[in-house]
């Protein structure tokens, strides 16, 4: 990866949007095509105005890679394109992604999992449920953070580390994880 382009998305997740941005052209500078820096430096600049919305799609950006959407760059190109700053129209394009990643992936949503496992006695036995037999499908980092607590809570340290290590090569900088990790060595 772009070490421009890396500084960038640190710097995005720090909500630094402006060194953000600059990161990311300094990243389309060295390579004029590079989709992701470009998307990247469109959202740094829609924060300065929308802080939330650009966040929100950034992780669903990220998410979307992560499953291997195809055609990521395309849909979140064409959102922003498309994003409205009279009118709040963020929450139809969010729901796009929502519905597009709900086919990439057959599964059961985090909140529906949180669902499930509070109207259980037993949330070992609700992570068991659903766990072992579907894919929870997560859409924002702090949804996964809490997931994994659940998992390291519950007596699954095993996967929980499994997924902290995918989870730290995604977000390196990431503060959340390593706290989890470090929550999970003193098990």
């Amino acid at each position: 990866m772009n070490k421009f382009k890396e500084l960038a998305n640190d710097s995005f997740f720090q909500r630094d949007f402006k060194k953000a941005l600059l990161n990311y052209s300094l990243a389309l500078k060295e390579v004029p095509d590079d989709k992701e820096a470009k998307i990247g430096a469109l959202l740094a600049d829609l924060a300065f105005e929308k802080e939330e919305e650009a966040v929100a799609l950034f992780e669903y950006y990220e998410v979307t890679k992560a499953v291997g959407d195809q055609d990521a760059e395309e849909t979140i190109e064409r959102m922003i394109e498309n994003f409205d700053y009279e009118n709040d129209d963020l929450s139809d394009a969010l729901s796009e992604i929502e519905g597009r990643l709900g086919n990439i992936e057959e599964g059961i949503l985090f909140d529906e999992f949180i669902a499930h496992a509070t109207s259980r006695e037993d949330v070992k036995t609700a992570i068991e449920d659903l766990m072992f037999s579907s894919k929870i499908i997560i859409h924002k980092k702090e949804d996964f953070v809490e997931l994994i607590g659940i998992l390291i809570d519950n007596g699954y340290q095993e996967l929980a580390y499994n997924y902290i290590e995918n989870a730290l090569m995604l977000y390196p900088d990431d503060t959340y994880f390593y706290d989890l990790l470090k929550k999970l060595e003193n098990i």
